[in-house]
């Protein structure tokens, strides 16, 4: 986190670290460090000892969550492996928390600040300081949490970051989504009623990013999916996104180009 906090990101670019899962940490020219739904710990299999897939990581956690510090952290949904009540409840930094309703009750059994919260609904826009986040529309994985929302973030320059969150496919999907966005991560993982594969390329399809990220395949032996398949599906559209899978903890810095 020092060399993140330390890192000078040029104008009109955008720095990204990927946590795992749905796990990002993004900065921006001006230095405001953002958090999306980071899950640093196993507790997805620990507090589910019983439950009848494993839940347990295969990769370590790229950072302790003592040692996350972050100026905010946007939740796309209540989801454990999403909004992880340990990761929050160890952190040594006091961010501002952002998301739907549903994660914002889920936060309140920690009895934090009020003040520390910021509630966001699909079509909303609010700034995390000189960044404008817009929660955008998601279709709800199961009826465990039906809040579920991606997120859009956009810089002063106009460069635009989009993380679907966990969305099930729907025919409508890529007319309801930021479309010609510079980066977008996108799920992956279908058996657990996210996109799959070839759902993830229709929509990149038509959202047309310049960059794609693949997120949600990675994290729990029970939820495993090659990224391979992926950048199949995108060359069987016919997409002109690049593809673009990040590793855990290492720096992908993203330059929009001049138009």
């Amino acid at each position: 986190m020092q060399f993140v906090r330390e890192f000078p990101v040029p104008t009109n670019a955008i720095a990204l670290w990927f946590l795992g899962q749905n796990g990002f940490v993004l900065k921006s020219p001006e230095g405001t460090v953002v958090a999306i739904d980071p899950y640093l710990t196993n507790s997805c299999a620990e507090r589910n000892p019983d439950h009848p897939l494993n839940l347990d990581r295969v990769l370590p956690a790229p950072l302790k969550p003592e040692e996350l510090d972050v100026d905010f952290v946007v939740f796309t949904h209540s989801h454990d492996d999403h909004l992880d009540i340990e990761t929050i409840q160890r952190l040594s930094c006091t961010p501002t928390l952002a998301g739907p309703w549903q994660a914002l009750e889920k936060l309140k059994t920690l009895g934090l600040p009020k003040e520390r919260h910021i509630l966001l609904h699909p079509a909303q826009s609010v700034h995390l300081n000189e960044i404008q986040i817009e929660g955008t529309f998601a279709l709800p994985t199961d009826a465990t949490d039906l809040n579920h929302m991606g997120a859009l973030f956009t810089l002063p320059g106009g460069l635009r970051f989009y993380n679907t969150g966990d969305t099930a496919f729907a025919h409508a999907l890529g007319r309801l989504l930021p479309v010609h966005v510079d980066l977008c991560a996108i799920c992956i993982n279908g058996g657990f009623h996210n996109l799959s594969h070839g759902d993830a390329a229709q929509i990149v399809k038509a959202i047309e990013p310049d960059i794609v990220i693949p997120t949600h395949f990675d994290l729990m032996a029970c939820n495993q999916s090659d990224p391979e398949m992926f950048r199949f599906a995108l060359l069987n559209e016919n997409s002109q996104a690049i593809y673009r899978r990040l590793m855990t903890d290492q720096l992908f810095l993203y330059e929009r180009k001049t138009k």
